[in-house]
């Protein structure tokens, strides 16, 4: 009988280290916060985790990887039609001193009205953009100006918040048709979720 007691405790044990790595190891990306859209709201990482999600954090005054990967999202929304509504598109700055809510309302006007921006407080900012383990840093330039070396990926997540991929930006030219296809594919499949 001690035997019997000894191995249910075990594995009683055992199931509860697995349950909590699981918790742990799938927990929905990002902290709590609070900040603002590009449309005036108040945003929190309830509206992300309330639908399906491709989240990417850039800025607009952003070169190159930004506006491509933009102009990559909308041309793959409008291929997935009317299933794009069940998805939640955020760009979130890194540079929240100068991407304020109507920067990025006016800069996001170039693209699907899909796509939400979210700027808000600086120090708020950059603590949800860390807590997403976003490399963001600035990069002094000239004359005072400055850029931002930063992830260039679009996060997939599923309702409530956790990873369901990732699109990664860097792709060779002679490429591109099998990332849009790959890209698509992955985002058909969170509206089915």
């Amino acid at each position: 009988m001690k035997n019997v007691i000894y191995i249910f405790g075990l594995t009683v044990i055992f199931l509860a280290g697995v349950f909590t790595y699981d918790a742990w190891k799938n927990k929905p990306l990002g902290d709590n916060f609070t900040l603002i859209a590009s449309t005036g709201q108040t945003v929190t990482e309830a509206d992300i985790r309330n639908k399906p999600s491709a989240i990417f954090f850039g800025f607009t005054m952003c070169p190159e990887s930004c506006p491509t990967t933009l102009t990559d999202l909308d041309r793959w929304l409008t291929e997935i039609g009317p299933n794009a509504d069940k998805l939640g598109i955020w760009f979130v700055t890194v540079d929240p001193e100068r991407d304020t809510p109507e920067v990025l309302r006016d800069y996001l006007s170039n693209f699907t009205n899909n796509i939400i921006g979210i700027s808000g407080d600086p120090e708020k900012v950059h603590k949800m953009v860390s807590s997403f383990n976003i490399v963001a840093e600035k990069v002094p330039g000239t004359d005072g100006n400055y850029t931002y070396d930063h992830t260039a990926a679009i996060f997939l997540l599923k309702k409530g918040g956790k990873l369901a991929g990732i699109i990664p930006y860097n792709t060779a030219e002679n490429e591109n048709q099998l990332k849009d296809d790959i890209a698509i594919k992955q985002l058909k499949k969170l509206t089915s979720n």
